[in-house]
């Protein structure tokens, strides 16, 4: 499959789009078992993090991960407009330093949920959406 992403999620910045369009490109090639094992390796660190720093929104983390693992368990179900955003949503979720470093503050984790959400409207799947609201 030729990767399509002429179509960009909506409601993301120029910064997020441009984030989120690189990830895409490079997760690619990667195997999605492999992802999903980085996302759960995230969320571990996450809770390493939350041992030094309290403000590490470790609740928010598990949500975004819960969610990841709901889209891994129905992938072939995904329109193929969609897999690759989804890839790549969870590929800049693993990424520590991205708009948001993650473990630096309370809000480290709401650019991973803002991409999240871009990308999961653009499934069709907004009853999976997250609201960062509910985690703090």
């Amino acid at each position: 499959m030729q990767l399509n992403l002429l179509v960009l999620p909506d409601g993301l910045d120029r910064t997020l789009t441009d984030a989120l369009t690189l990830c895409a490109q490079q997760a690619d090639p990667i195997d999605l078992t492999y992802l999903g094992d980085r996302v759960q390796a995230h969320l571990q660190r996450a809770h390493f993090a939350a041992q030094a720093n309290p403000m590490v929104n470790v609740a928010l983390a598990e949500a975004i991960a819960t969610t990841y693992t709901h889209l891994l368990g129905h992938w072939p179900t995904l329109t193929d407009l969609a897999m690759p955003w989804l890839k790549g949503a969870m590929l800049y979720f693993v990424e520590t330093d991205d708009d948001d470093p993650d473990f630096d503050s309370p809000i480290g984790f709401e650019d991973d949920v803002e991409v999240l959400n871009a990308c999961l409207r653009m499934a069709g799947l907004e009853e999976l959406c997250l609201s960062p609201e509910d985690f703090d």
